[in-house]
């Protein structure tokens, strides 16, 4: 089902057209805070990352290409083959492993020379592509324990990523599956009655879960001088969020690890953002970007860098461009009656949207630090790749669309399977 060489639809073009000035300002960003190396008028950064956005409209443009429903065909071989290269990054917490590289403790990137590797990153597509291809024609979800099988085919990457750990990554499973079952006629009462077991099972995950991963969750609300206060005051408010196995005097102490730590981060990220104004300090200039004062600037934090230079106008104009991608991609899914092509363009549409919305909150401190990349902005060649493969299939699925002779895909009679009928 190869698509051959002919133009973008309209809704291609919708979907290409946002990605050039994200682009364009990921490039400026990563030149205006890298390191320009005597003799050169380009940063280290930038060539890196201009190297990275070449190879991800590559891949981009080859989805397009080969066609969604050929890649489909191998999405659990794909799925599979994540797996595999996710259980080989956690196995080196117990063995040394070749090609595995930890950075600050987390054991996600496989090295390949120059080259870092995070199979986590291409979990997100193999995961979204084997979902769509195993509820496409089927019905058994429409039952409570038919959403078994979607469940474990989520939850098994989920657990694997939390032991790198990757908690940002591992955040954005739920929403994508949610979406893609809603989309696929689940009943609401049954995702519904799993919500509510989720929010029971908190607690558990809350102590399974590092405990500098607690610190981030936490730290959003230590954010507020009253909470703070409040728990100097009253300590054993804050013993009781405590592990078992956790010592009394020391988890106290994570309270100031956290304001030096997490804290330092979420105030300097706030600050930064905010100090940019209405149209921003300007291009590479202001404190934030002159003095290097935010961490993580070039990958977890790029949208307060970007806030600082170009202030509010600037913010508003780069989520312009994700709210067309993702409006644009919802479109695609309603556009297309192939049950599959829909699925895929939900859950893409749906990851795009949700990972921007957990960067842009965690850089606002509204939601927990937790490492998630801002779609074609931050730096980060896995990263970038996945974004461009998550539009170019997205754009595949506008391009080509099967003729279904049949109903609208997941419509359902609800008083015919009341009587066991279709």
């Amino acid at each position: 089902m190869a698509l051959g060489l002919k133009l973008p639809t309209w809704h291609g073009w919708g979907l290409l057209l946002p990605i050039v000035p994200l682009c364009a300002i990921s490039v400026l960003s990563m030149q205006a805070m890298g390191d320009i190396r005597e003799g050169h008028w380009l940063a280290t950064e930038t060539l890196r990352q201009i190297a990275y956005i070449l190879l991800g409209f590559g891949g981009m443009v080859a989805a397009v290409l080969v066609g969604y429903h050929r890649i489909g065909r191998f999405s659990f071989l794909l799925f599979g083959l994540c797996l595999v290269l996710l259980v080989y990054l956690i196995l080196d917490r117990w063995f040394p492993i070749p090609l595995v590289e930890p950075i600050k403790g987390s054991r996600r990137w496989i090295r390949l020379g120059q080259v870092a590797l995070q199979p986590s990153e291409l979990m997100k597509i193999a995961y979204v592509l084997a979902l769509a291809w195993y509820l496409r024609y089927r019905r058994n979800y429409r039952t409570l324990s038919g959403l078994i099988a979607p469940f474990a085919l989520t939850l098994v990457p989920m657990g694997i990523i939390l032991m790198q750990p990757d908690l940002g990554t591992v955040l954005l499973f739920l929403p994508v599956l949610f979406a893609m079952l809603f989309a696929a006629g689940a009943k609401v009462r049954h995702l519904g009655v799993i919500i509510l077991a989720g929010v029971l099972a908190l607690p558990v995950f809350w102590f399974k879960i590092e405990t500098y991963q607690r610190l981030r969750v936490t730290g959003v609300f230590l954010q507020s001088p009253w909470i703070r206060s409040q728990l100097e005051q009253h300590p054993e408010l804050w013993q009781a969020l405590r592990p078992a196995e956790e010592e009394p005097g020391r988890w106290l102490s994570h309270l100031r690890e956290w304001e030096r730590k997490t804290g330092y981060q979420l105030v300097h990220s706030k600050t930064a953002v905010g100090s940019g104004g209405l149209f921003g300090q300007g291009y590479a200039r202001g404190p934030f970007v002159e003095h290097d004062l935010l961490p993580e600037k070039h990958n977890d934090f790029i949208f307060a860098t970007l806030a600082h230079q170009w202030g509010l106008a600037g913010c508003l104009v780069v989520i312009l461009c994700y709210m067309v991608m993702v409006v644009i991609g919802m479109d695609v899914a309603t556009m297309t009656r192939d049950p599959f092509g829909r699925l895929v363009a939900v859950g893409f549409a749906t990851l795009l949207g949700v990972q921007t919305i957990a960067n842009i909150a965690m850089t606002i401190g509204l939601g927990p630090v937790t490492g998630v990349t801002l779609p074609f902005l931050s730096a980060g060649g896995s990263s970038l790749v996945s974004s461009f493969l998550s539009v170019g299939l997205l754009m595949s699925v506008a391009q080509h669309r099967p003729v279904i002779i049949g109903h609208e895909p997941f419509e359902f009679d609800e008083e015919a399977e009341k009587y066991g009928g279709k």
